[in-house]
């Protein structure tokens, strides 16, 4: 990426607003040049003053008044004011009461069904899960599309901080299909992508922050199978719709290292 490309993308990449390849391109120049970086830092900077409360103002109820005052006021006809007043207003307190408890009966639903569904999903969970369904969507699956091992382990060298442990798994009936850079738990990472069938599998991994091992631990969302382990001082989150059975299998291959 060129200083202009930079300049070009960086509103976009402090608003979030670029694909996950286009915010790793930018986010490796601004690393790398010195040039850029007091671009970013000023940008953040204005954008903090921006957000600042003390910019923000509330129009006054004066004015708020002035407005209403101001706009016509269609009247009733004769008839409809002639049926209003024959109407009962005690009649609308248990109406209004009733409404009331609908909605009350409706909040608690919606909170109890957020609850239920998402009590056991971590943010990184739905972090996975989003990058893996957008590299499907967006047909940004792979940067190397290779089922060579030493092909595609090579090709992270300068690209990442770390070099991933790759293996090819087609004689289980999980092939090796290629691999991309991609941005996970604010980090860059490296993502493997394997083929079972017609299903895609994402192996995310990046090294751990201890020395801990992890037996694997499920997710379930949308359809969407989901693995986590760590091994070895690495990461790992599979990321699929094969079912849990074949995801297992694939882990326990990438544990062992066959």
């Amino acid at each position: 990426m060129t200083c202009q490309e930079c300049h070009d993308f960086i509103d976009a990449y402090i608003d979030n607003e670029l694909d996950v390849a286009a915010s790793i391109l930018v986010k490796q120049h601004l690393r790398d040049c010195a040039q850029c970086r007091p671009l970013l830092e000023s940008r953040k900077a204005l954008r903090s003053l921006l957000s600042n409360p003390q910019l923000h103002f509330e129009a006054p109820e004066s004015l708020r008044g002035r407005i209403q005052s101001a706009l016509p006021v269609a009247p009733l006809p004769a008839i409809r004011r002639e049926k209003m007043r024959s109407i009962n207003p005690w009649l609308f307190v248990p109406l209004g009461l009733a409404a009331a408890f609908a909605i009350l009966l409706g909040l608690v639903s919606i909170n109890q069904n957020v609850m239920l569904g998402r009590s056991d999903i971590s943010p990184l969970v739905e972090e996975v899960i989003s990058s893996h369904v957008r590299s499907l969507l967006a047909t940004h699956l792979l940067d190397v599309p290779s089922s060579d091992q030493h092909t595609v382990k090579p090709w992270f060298e300068g690209k990442l901080r770390f070099s991933p442990t790759v293996h090819d798994f087609t004689d289980h009936g999980f092939r090796l299909i290629g691999g991309r850079l991609d941005y996970v738990k604010d980090r860059e990472v490296a993502a493997l992508v394997y083929q079972r069938n017609k299903h895609a599998i994402n192996l995310f991994t990046w090294p751990s922050e201890s020395a801990r091992e992890a037996a694997p631990q499920s997710f379930v969302k949308d359809g969407n199978n989901v693995l986590h382990w760590a091994h070895a001082g690495f990461e790992y989150w599979a990321v699929s719709d094969v079912n849990q059975e074949d995801l297992r299998a694939f882990a326990d291959l990438e544990i062992k290292g066959i």
